[in-house]
């Protein structure tokens, strides 16, 4: 299926961006862009862009509920994904630790990764030592 180049697919693409490091509800993001986008404009945005793999859908932790990164093509290529229950954050872990993570997992159960929807729950070191509310 054809995706159209709309304003409103151009400005759901744009905010995702500027918000790389976040997981967001698709009510979030309705929310932020209101009233220039409309929320039905960012439910069909987000599927088209999630079967096109500029976003990638994630369960949220807590509530289970679902949200989307933006995935920014070759800097989040072969990355393994951390996410802050506390503040939301959302980072790459670093190539050191996920190499010997997949290793040990390789190693001791015989599992590979699909580390395009690896996504890691955890606290951030700036949530741990109180630095974010």
């Amino acid at each position: 299926m054809r995706a159209y180049k709309t304003e409103q697919r151009a400005r759901i693409l744009s905010y995702l961006e500027s918000r790389h490091d976040a997981c967001l509800t698709a009510a979030e993001i309705a929310a932020a862009l209101f009233p220039s986008v409309s929320k039905s404009a960012v439910y069909r945005n987000l599927a088209d862009l999630e079967a096109e793999g500029k976003v990638v859908r994630v369960t949220l932790a807590g509530d289970r509920s679902v949200g989307y990164r933006f995935q920014s093509g070759a800097h989040c290529a072969g990355k393994i994904h951390i996410s802050c229950v506390r503040c939301g954050k959302t980072e790459h872990v670093s190539s050191d630790a996920a190499a010997s993570f997949e290793r040990a997992l390789r190693d001791a159960d015989g599992f590979s990764l699909n580390k395009a929807e690896c996504l890691l729950y955890g606290v951030c070191r700036t949530c741990r030592e109180g630095g974010a509310k």
